[in-house]
């Protein structure tokens, strides 16, 4: 009987270790969660600056290949009507139109790391990224926060990614998907985004609200989705740079 319970125990304990993620494993989860192959929302963007103003923006934000190609296009109010971002190779090409020159624009590399429509978010922010490829990853360990049971990384930039000196990311242990990301610059914490409101829509994990906020400057900006569609079709024109002036 003693045996039974030894071989037993031997076979739990086997398939539990059997169980564990290796940390390259715990990263391809999360890019395979957030890399989705397509999808189109529609957006509302509320930003407050270090004085207290607001202003709110409102947009209609397409994806496709893994986010390889995105697309914003705002809406409202009057005075970004029409303004268009295209991001294309992971956000290593930009361009901007505006109807107001109705010229579009390339953007320098350097500029990845500039404020979109003055918002909190940057360029590289909203691009996205791989982190399998584009960050050097190192599993501190298993942490709470907001509440949640998470994995924590440190995710150092490779030439590929990010201008940051480093990122600190938490991710949901259960779903596997980032509810926390704090921004480091030269050892000094820059600004952390928040996730929430994740929700199950199209068999894929979304957050509903983002939070960016700026913690050398002050400010905040919200990122509210009000709508959004995963895997559906949409053609190689819509991110192209002649589409820009379609309207």
């Amino acid at each position: 009987m003693k045996n039974i319970f030894l071989t037993i125990y031997i076979l739990t304990f086997s398939a539990g270790f059997s169980q564990d993620l290796s940390p390259k494993e715990i990263i391809q989860k999360i890019d395979a969660n957030e890399r989705v192959e397509a999808s189109q929302g529609v957006m509302k963007q509320t930003i407050t600056t270090s004085g207290g103003s607001q202003r709110t923006l409102e947009m209609k934000a397409y994806s496709k290949d893994r986010n390889d190609k995105q697309l914003l296009a705002y809406t409202a109010p009057a005075r970004v009507k029409g303004d268009k971002i295209l991001m294309l190779n992971n956000g290593n090409d930009i361009w901007f139109y505006t109807p107001k020159t109705d010229r579009v624009r390339h953007l320098a590399s350097h500029a990845r790391r500039q404020k979109v429509q003055g918002s909190d978010f940057a360029y590289e922010d909203m691009a996205g990224g791989n982190l399998l490829k584009d960050y050097i990853y190192t599993l501190l360990g298993e942490e709470k926060t907001d509440g949640v049971d998470c994995y924590k990384f440190e995710l150092i930039p490779t030439e590929s990614g990010p201008h940051y000196s480093k990122l600190i990311l938490w991710a949901d242990k259960n779903i596997f998907f980032s509810i926390r990301i704090d921004y480091y610059e030269d050892g000094e914490l820059l600004k952390r985004l928040r996730l929430s409101d994740i929700q199950r829509i199209d068999d894929h994990w979304t957050a509903m609200k983002m939070v960016m906020t700026n913690l050398q400057e002050g400010g905040q900006t919200v990122m509210e989705t009000e709508s959004i569609s995963f895997d559906t079709k949409l053609d190689d024109s819509i991110f192209t740079t002649q589409n820009l002036k379609r309207r």
